[in-house]
């Protein structure tokens, strides 16, 4: 029975949100450690550590939410001091590395392999997905997410190459494109563009500010430390400069064809019509949260 659970980094944003979401969990207690040890408060369920060993040692969970850089060695160090059947999870967007430590922990402590797929404004797990990256036993892996994480909708990736591969899409590459065009926007006139402003650039520029908002250490990692993202980002520059030789040659047809070509395979994966009205449904949403268009 999980009663006691460490979180380390328990200070960043992640270790805030999850601090947060096992604190309303009855009957547990938690144990916190942050290198900045000022940025955490005990309580009457809480006890906040001066070093990693005591956080650990008598804990039956383990989380680790600290950089993807300093995952690896965290791992090693938490797994040395854990007491036999203790579980000790990791939550990094990035698996190449912190999936071969966990594979190497003593045989005495459960690894866990998950990617939170959501950020710390998440206002709780009701639907949201976490990714499961099995290490041991797959099938005790799922059960024990679905226990920590009841609500929320758990995915299996096999194996950390083809999570990174992935993510090198669906993070790498979207990151790189909303700071692209975030760059680009700030050297214009963004008070005027704001003021004129429609759904879609509302939309894309909600998306990209919102991204500014991780640290820059994440940002960095997700685009450097990632080794396939640099491939996608080589892709996207192809495609960017096929469509713009399109149109700066003014080859009309060919540009149609290859929007006509686009929008018959995305209305093949998902209906355009329902797109266009989720777009308009957030919209209303965020007119009824501030009042109307900014």
């Amino acid at each position: 029975m999980i009663k006691k659970i460490a979180i380390i980094g328990a200070g960043g944003r992640m270790g805030t949100w999850f601090s947060k979401y096992f604190s309303l969990r009855k009957g547990t207690t938690l144990l916190l450690y942050d290198i900045n040890a000022y940025s955490l408060k005990g309580s009457a369920n809480t006890t906040v550590f001066e070093d990693i060993v005591h956080c650990v040692d008598t804990a039956d969970l383990v989380m680790v939410c600290v950089p993807i850089s300093e995952v690896p060695h965290i791992i090693q160090e938490c797994a040395t001091k854990m007491k036999p059947g203790a579980i000790l999870v990791e939550i990094s967007s990035i698996k190449n590395r912190s999936y071969k430590a966990l594979k190497r922990v003593p045989n005495h402590v459960k690894p866990l392999c998950i990617h939170p797929m959501f950020g710390p404004a998440a206002p709780s797990l009701n639907l949201m997905k976490i990714i499961l990256i099995p290490v041991r036993n797959e099938t005790n892996e799922l059960r024990i997410l679905k226990e920590l994480f009841e609500g929320s909708v758990a995915s299996i990736i096999h194996d950390a190459e083809t999570h990174d591969r992935i993510m090198s899409i669906i993070l790498g590459l979207t990151y790189f494109t909303n700071l692209v065009f975030a760059s680009f926007v700030s050297k214009q006139d963004y008070q005027s563009l704001k003021q004129f402003s429609g759904t879609t650039f509302r939309i894309q520029s909600l998306l990209c500010t919102s991204i500014l908002l991780d640290e820059p250490d994440l940002i960095l990692a997700l685009l450097s430390q990632n080794s396939t993202v640099q491939k996608q980002i080589r892709k996207y520059f192809f495609e960017a400069k096929k469509l713009e030789r399109l149109l700066s040659g003014h080859n009309q047809f060919k540009m149609k064809s290859t929007l006509e070509k686009l929008r018959s395979f995305y209305q093949e994966q998902q209906s355009l019509e329902l797109s266009y009205a989720q777009m308009y449904r957030i919209i209303s949403y965020l007119n009824k949260s501030d009042g109307g268009l900014n």
